[in-house]
């Protein structure tokens, strides 16, 4: 029996209107898909919802039947023509491409087929079509250099940031086709905090436990949102990327909220109201420096969102190839975020550095506590990552002197 394997990646650091149907549809399938990672998930979690919905669309091209009405309907994809929904991508490639003086941003993706396997030329064309998918020919049967190649490649759309993703373990003498989406973003905080300002400061872990974390500083004229709902109060704070393209959301709990009871409140309609009412306010803001690499097995999470019929030996994969009994193994996500002072590179950019009278607890952020974050791309409105930190100490830097940091 053949079999595929699915793989994704995602590698991050850190406007205008968006499309409010892509909107409102990629923020459901990320809020679906967060929650069914959350509850196996004590720690950090840190998931690309884009990169899910990119990989699982490569396989939606060629699946048939209950296959892809199980897919389309977990990312909640319109009734139309296989492939339109990618429109809005297709806009989002190009406008990225052209905007490299302000951020890098790469988003790769390529098929891995073995030698000799017949994949249709419709299937070929619409993934280069949609995705911008490159064709590699591989021979599965040597698993180690197979693992060697895609490796290096990975390397190569990562800036050298994921190294040795596949050992070679993964690949078997069924494996036909692998598929593999890498996304690179490196930008500059469109206002930076001062690395001279940064300071050492006690983070209270979910144990209770206080650790001392490097905390960045600033006070910044951004946009900002203090909300209470079911009796949980918390504070939502947008740092933009320089150029406006992207942003991050932090999502602070008040510290007597636990972050669990505020997860299994948050809905797509509440995060896009977020983005809606937030307002340009001077805050004081206090955020961790931290680093997550995390790599997931999206199985299970996709099992429970009705994605069940590709990983049977019995789905409709014909528009790959007519080959019979293909499926998927494997369905993997590789993701690392670091969020520093500059954001990413180096640039010109500071903050507000002028006196404010301020209501201290409307206008105070200090994430000295577990909370939430989401980065998105704001003309598409695109979720590329959303995720947890509740350890910002997992570089274990207790000890070690500021200077070094």
């Amino acid at each position: 029996m053949e079999k595929i394997l699915l793989w994704s990646l995602l590698l991050t650091l850190s406007g205008s209107q968006a499309s409010r149907p892509w909107a409102e549809r990629n923020t459901e399938f990320a809020v679906d898909l967060y929650q069914a990672i959350r509850l196996s998930h004590e720690n950090n979690i840190l998931i690309s919802p884009l990169g899910t919905t990119l990989a699982l669309g490569m396989v939606q091209l060629g699946a048939k039947g209950k296959a892809q009405e199980q897919i389309r309907q977990t990312l909640k994809f319109q009734e139309t023509s296989t492939g339109e929904e990618f429109s809005v991508l297709k806009s989002f490639f190009s406008a990225t491409s052209e905007k490299k003086q302000e951020f890098t941003f790469n988003l790769a993706n390529a098929l891995y087929l073995q030698e000799g396997f017949t994949v249709k030329e419709q299937y070929l064309h619409g993934n280069k079509e949609f995705f911008q998918s490159a064709v590699k020919l591989v021979d599965f049967q040597n698993a180690k250099a197979c693992a060697e190649t895609i490796n290096t490649w990975v390397e190569s759309k990562t800036d050298g940031k994921i190294k040795n993703m596949f050992s070679g373990e993964e690949f078997g003498p069924l494996t036909r086709l692998v598929l593999v989406n890498a996304i690179y973003f490196k930008g500059d905080w469109k206002q930076k905090f001062r690395k001279e300002d940064t300071q050492l400061m006690n983070f209270t872990q979910k144990d209770g436990a206080a650790v001392k974390i490097p905390m960045m500083k600033a006070l910044l004229r951004t946009k900002y949102g203090y909300f209470s709902e079911s009796s949980m109060n918390y504070q939502v704070l947008e740092l933009p990327y320089k150029g406006d393209e992207f942003s991050l959301i932090i999502i602070l709990p008040a510290e007597d909220v636990n972050i669990e009871e505020m997860e299994k409140l948050i809905t797509a309609h509440q995060i896009l109201q977020w983005f809606s009412e937030m307002q340009e306010e001077e805050v004081e803001i206090s955020l961790p420096r931290f680093k997550v690499e995390q790599k997931l097995d999206f199985k299970e999470a996709l099992y429970s969102l009705n994605i069940t019929e590709v990983f049977s030996g019995g789905c409709d994969l014909s528009g790959i190839t007519d080959s019979s009994e293909v499926y998927i193994s494997q369905v993997m996500q590789q993701v690392f975020l670091e969020i520093n002072e500059d954001g990413g590179e180096a640039a010109t950019s500071t903050g507000i550095d002028i006196p404010a009278i301020m209501n201290l607890h409307r206008n105070q952020f200090i994430a000295n506590h577990p909370f939430l974050c989401i980065m998105k791309n704001n003309p598409t409105g695109s979720i590329v990552f959303m995720g947890r930190v509740r350890d910002p100490d997992n570089q274990k830097m207790k000890g070690r002197d500021l200077d070094s940091l």
